[in-house]
């Protein structure tokens, strides 16, 4: 039954957070949706904030991963690739900004701010993340002919580094001040 109680309440404090978002999440409501007290929530959460983490960084997991899936099933049809092969796994900004999941994505990343434990699970979470992207540049890198130099600087100081709170959750492996300006100088200046 406990394992039960606490699949009913993660649930619940899922479609409460889809329903009403964070600000509007209450643990009355999930508590009474997962036909369980609130007590079970801190019994098995330790607090609002923990069952909050858990939810958050559990959907946090699936968006990543639905991304990262989606290219590494675009990359397994190919033996090898072309340069335009590999710009087709690229959104665009605003591509990316009509996705029916990124303003979930940025409310998770904000919330973490306030939450310490969201905090750690994003960062265990995004460290995974980010080994799995590199393992992808390196099978990019397999794919492409052996005259063309794949940067992947593109992937993990213009794709991941710039948003900030990307660099804080990736802690010790995010891109350092002398990479990034090195990168900088490369886009700014690349004959120089």
């Amino acid at each position: 039954m406990t394992s039960d109680a606490r699949a009913l309440l993660l649930t619940s404090a899922r479609k409460e957070i889809e329903e009403f978002g964070v600000l509007g999440f209450r643990v009355s409501r999930v508590a009474t949706d997962a036909n369980c007290s609130i007590t079970q929530i801190y019994r098995y959460f330790g607090s609002r904030n923990g069952l909050v983490a858990r939810a958050l960084s559990d959907l946090y997991q699936e968006i990543l991963d639905a991304a990262l899936d989606s290219a590494e099933k675009y990359m397994s049809g190919f033996q090898t690739m072309t340069i335009d092969d590999v710009l087709v796994m690229f959104t665009g900004p605003r591509e990316m900004a009509q996705m029916s999941m990124m303003p979930v994505r940025l409310q998770i990343l904000a919330v973490a701010s306030t939450i310490p434990e969201l905090e750690e699970q994003l960062s265990e979470i995004t460290e995974k993340q980010f080994v799995r992207w590199l393992r992808i540049i390196e099978e990019v890198r397999f794919k492409l002919p052996s005259d063309v130099v794949l940067d992947e600087r593109a992937i993990t100081i213009d794709l991941v580094m710039l948003m900030p709170y990307y660099a804080r959750l990736l802690g010790s492996s995010a891109v350092e001040t002398n990479d990034y300006v090195a990168w900088v100088r490369h886009k700014l200046f690349p004959n120089q």
